[in-house]
């Protein structure tokens, strides 16, 4: 398995990569369509055509680089990827595998490239294949990228410090008059303020990472971020903190998907591959080994 990005990235995983954490929300994968192809968010199915299957066969990909499948990702982070993302370990760096198996590409034909969330959302041209790294579903990004099927639907997941004045916290009038950090310009901002209005007050951060030191020294009194994100940050991270229950959906579903550019002749082909691992039990396998959100209680 070839890897480009420096070694010395794992150093900073502990608060850069929480603080890179931008992409995404959502809780669980695809829901099958009534035709047996996946739905979006939207509603749209993915479904690939007679014509799609026929491009889908091993080996006859128009990857970046003939024989070699190049996978995006920025620097990894529990429980996403545990390691560098080569190492198979971590429900997106099993997933990138899952697929690239049912693409027809061996482990040893799949190159990561490292590259920045604003890379993986923007109009340029891609220096991947796909890239994997917890990214929602939104009209908004479609128009800038494609999306494969849903692999993921997530919630926001509140955190507070174990000794702080929250830790008993579980319900969302427990936590009115508080400190509140979001990422700023993700999900957790949207949803933080539907769920409380001006019953909190809502203190954004560039990155995770920031917003979990501002919690742990008691700048803020509570940090929104993906459930799955926060219970590796209060478990792994930031081991005197907890994730004491998620905020209420807004809106469609948040749904996480590969990502790919504008119009690639591969979307259809890793859309199929994600289809199959949803309807052969897969996804569910990977999220049962990988994430620990499922028990944690909604704040009413």
């Amino acid at each position: 398995m070839r890897l480009s990005r420096p070694a010395a990235a794992a150093a900073l995983v502990p608060l850069v990569a929480l603080t890179l954490a931008a992409c995404s929300s959502s809780d669980d994968g695809a829901e099958p369509a009534a035709d047996g192809g996946a739905e979006t968010a939207q509603g749209e199915s993915t479904e690939p055509t007679d014509d799609d299957a026929a491009t889908c066969e091993p080996g006859s990909l128009p990857t970046l680089t003939d024989g070699t499948l190049t996978v995006g990702a920025s620097d990894p982070f529990e429980p996403w990827y545990v390691g560098e993302p080569s190492s198979g370990e971590g429900f997106e760096s099993a997933l990138v595998y899952a697929v690239a198996d049912e693409l027809g590409y061996a482990a040893d034909d799949v190159e990561w490239t490292s590259v920045t969330f604003e890379q993986i959302v923007s109009p340029a041209i891609k220096p991947f294949d796909l890239a994997a790294y917890q990214t929602t579903i939104t009209e908004e990004r479609r128009a800038a990228v494609d999306f494969s099927s849903p692999y993921l639907t997530t919630r926001q997941g509140v955190i507070v410090s174990d000794d702080g004045a929250y830790a008993d916290a579980s319900s969302l009038a427990d936590l009115e008059g508080t400190k509140v950090g979001v990422t700023a310009s993700q999900t957790s901002l949207d949803v933080a303020e539907a769920a409380w209005g001006d019953a909190v007050e809502i203190v954004p951060f560039s990155g995770a990472g920031d917003g979990m030191t501002a919690l742990t020294s008691g700048t803020i009194d509570a940090m929104v971020m993906d459930v799955d994100q926060g219970v590796a940050a209060s478990t792994v991270y930031f081991p005197d903190t907890s994730v004491v229950g998620t905020l209420p959906s807004v809106g469609d579903p948040e749904q996480l998907g590969l990502v790919l550019d504008k119009d690639s002749e591969l979307t259809a082909c890793v859309s199929q591959a994600v289809d199959t691992l949803a309807d052969d039990g897969t996804l569910d396998e990977l999220r049962t080994t990988w994430l620990d959100s499922d028990e944690i209680a909604d704040l009413s």
